[in-house]
């Protein structure tokens, strides 16, 4: 059994350690509170915008938008990881890196010949692709910080520019999304070209009205389309990384607590073995005493 001038260090070291998780906490539960606020709001708008694109397309022929169009030959591949700027958030960065290196082997098995790079978004995600030799872009990881539709267009013009170009023949967005403080979904989204599906059944389907013509309404949309799902999935990922967060300090705080409880017990029991050896060696000596 440790001696108490060891057990009283510890029980100081985990409380100090219980009054920073718990202070985290609270700081990560502030943020979650605004992240999920602003996920929950754009959800709406997000889902109307893919409401107007997928009924508008079905009164349409041939989309030519340059957004939409499959290239014959695939030789270039863009993976945009999203993760966090900090850790302490339990397997949040682990879990969607694992994700993306499983989607990048996929790739690299069913394209051989092609080339895979990945756009970052987050220092985790940046540094632990790095590190396995990978080619990795970083974009501005700041924008994580606070994000707002302005600093999304600039990746959005950076990856549109990318595939105009012919540097990039499909994009893929790769993120967590936000189900529950303690719960993500890993998921990958294929970004560029936009595959849209028309539905099959159009029974009593009345047509709209719209000016000046659909064909011009959807290629009108297609950039917003776009610049959403970037900012939709930035958002996400931002609520999903507060609530992980939030959940591992919690979970940090509960087992400081129980550590902490239990090394009292344990200072208890080593500090009345002293006691009970101080009494038994008076006790002795008192009896060694009257003896004589």
């Amino acid at each position: 059994m440790a001696n108490l001038k060891e057990i009283r260090t510890r029980i100081a070291s985990v409380a100090s350690t219980k009054k920073i998780t718990s202070a985290m906490k609270m700081v990560s539960a502030a943020k979650f509170k605004k992240a999920q606020t602003n996920v929950l709001r754009f959800r709406p708008f997000n889902y109307q915008i893919n409401k107007i694109l997928q009924s508008s397309i079905e009164f349409i022929g041939l989309l030519s938008s340059d957004y939409v169009k499959e290239r014959q030959q695939v030789n270039n591949f863009v993976l945009i990881v999203i993760t966090s700027n900090n850790s302490m958030c339990g397997a949040f960065n682990s879990n969607i890196i694992k994700y993306s290196i499983e989607q990048y082997k996929f790739l690299s098995t069913s394209y051989p010949s092609a080339k895979i790079s990945f756009y970052t978004l987050g220092k985790k995600g940046y540094d632990a692709l790095s590190r396995r030799g990978l080619n990795v872009i970083e974009l501005n990881h700041k924008l994580l910080d606070k994000p707002n539709i302005e600093n999304t267009r600039d990746i959005f013009n950076i990856l549109v520019n990318e595939f105009k170009n012919g540097s990039a023949d499909k994009i893929f967005l790769i993120y967590n999304i936000f189900k529950s403080a303690a719960s993500q979904q890993q998921v990958a989204e294929q970004l560029l070209p936009i595959n849209i599906s028309r539905t099959t059944n159009k029974t009593n389907t009345v047509k709209p009205i719209i000016e000046p013509d659909p064909q011009v309404l959807v290629e009108r949309i297609l950039p917003y389309y776009l610049l959403n799902k970037i900012h939709s999935a930035i958002l996400e990922s931002v609520a999903a990384e507060h609530g992980a967060r939030m959940t591992a300090m919690h979970q940090a705080t509960e087992n400081a607590v129980a550590l902490h409880n239990q090394l009292l017990l344990e200072y208890n029991k080593a500090r009345q073995a002293a006691i009970t050896k101080e009494i038994l060696e008076i006790v002795s000596g008192a009896n060694a005493l009257s003896s004589k």
